[in-house]
């Protein structure tokens, strides 16, 4: 299939092709073998419609619209399974605990806790629009987070929901509704200017399908469990970074609690998550989905990094690019 050369005629491909259940293994096939081509970024944002939609309609069974996602998603997620890297667990570790220690020293080798993004966050090399812009794109999955913990929840055993309920719980400022993360994460978007849907990026939009696809449609709970657990252990390294840039910036501690409190509370609920599906992952085939689920969600979120940092370079060199017209045009202009 020819490589479609602009993002719109792209998008258009993806959409005329929903309806034709055969073109698709192709596309998605081309799109996920160039992951910065614009047939991949038209995929990640037909699909992520399609999950907002889920999340804010159900799932419309009995409707040609159910039948239809359903063979779309289970297409995608078939071949993202296909092409992703196998999982290289040494053969001696047959003890899920010891599986478990394993699995956290690969999570934190990732490269997601010292993405290059962070530096220019260490050097205070932001502008403040350039935090808007990263604000934006991360608004996307946070204000959603507690959806894939509930979804996940539904279909996991008994005892395991304990320690879920309690992240949702924290999720939702524990008992005060006004301290629930999404809403202490508003008053910071808001004083840099808010956010703007021009603003998100393919990486952005494949970051909340993986999510979807790993705790709303996976085939065990493995999956959920490795993916989510290793998003909790990350992000507060993560956080301390951007943390300590706003407070340089002389933000109020009330501007940004919501990093705060995540600094807090998330390494702890990544050890609680690992804890609470310790007593499910039994075989070298639990391991491999824990860890495959794993990978693939660090890998996506740094993918959003990727994104922020690839846009914030470019418009950095289209800023100069204009900067360097003016200062061309300017003595024409006096000599004329």
């Amino acid at each position: 299939m020819k490589q479609l050369a602009s993002y719109p005629q792209a998008k258009f491909d993806v959409m005329r092709s929903l309806g034709y259940i055969g073109e698709v293994d192709g596309i998605v096939r081309e799109a996920l073998s160039n992951k910065r081509s614009p047939l991949w970024g038209a995929l990640q944002e037909t699909l992520f419609h399609l999950n907002i939609k889920l999340m804010s309609e159900g799932f419309a069974l009995g409707t040609p619209r159910s039948e239809l996602e359903w063979k779309i998603r289970s297409l995608i997620e078939n071949v993202e399974k296909e092409m992703a890297p196998k999982a290289h667990i040494p053969a001696h570790i047959v003890d899920a605990e010891e599986f478990i220690e394993w699995l956290k020293a690969r999570i934190h080798e990732h490269r997601v806790t010292d993405h290059e993004l962070f530096v220019y966050f260490d050097k205070n090399d932001l502008s403040d629009e350039e935090i808007r812009y990263f604000l934006s794109n991360y608004r996307v999955n946070m204000q959603r987070f507690h959806l894939h913990v509930a979804a996940y929840s539904l279909f996991v055993p008994f005892k395991m929901r304990e320690e879920l309920y309690e992240n949702l719980h924290d999720e939702f400022g524990q008992g005060d509704f006004e301290q629930a993360h999404p809403n202490l994460f508003e008053p910071l978007m808001e004083h840099f200017g808010g956010a703007r849907e021009d603003d998100w990026n393919p990486e952005t939009y494949h970051l909340l399908n993986t999510k979807m696809n790993l705790c709303w449609f996976a085939d065990g709970l493995q999956y959920g469990l490795g993916g989510m657990g290793a998003l909790e252990l990350t992000i507060p390294a993560q956080q301390k970074r951007i943390l300590a840039n706003l407070r340089k910036r002389g933000l109020s501690e009330k501007l940004v609690k919501f990093f705060v409190v995540h600094c807090e509370l998330d390494e702890s609920h990544g050890d609680g998550w690992f804890a609470a599906g310790l007593p499910y992952i039994r075989s070298r085939s639990d391991f491999e989905k824990t860890y495959t689920a794993a990978m693939r969600m660090l890998d996506a979120r740094a993918g959003v990094y990727d994104g922020i940092l690839s846009g914030i370079l470019r418009r950095r060199l289209e800023s100069q690019g204009r900067k360097i017209a003016a200062d061309q045009l300017e003595p024409q202009a006096q000599t004329a």
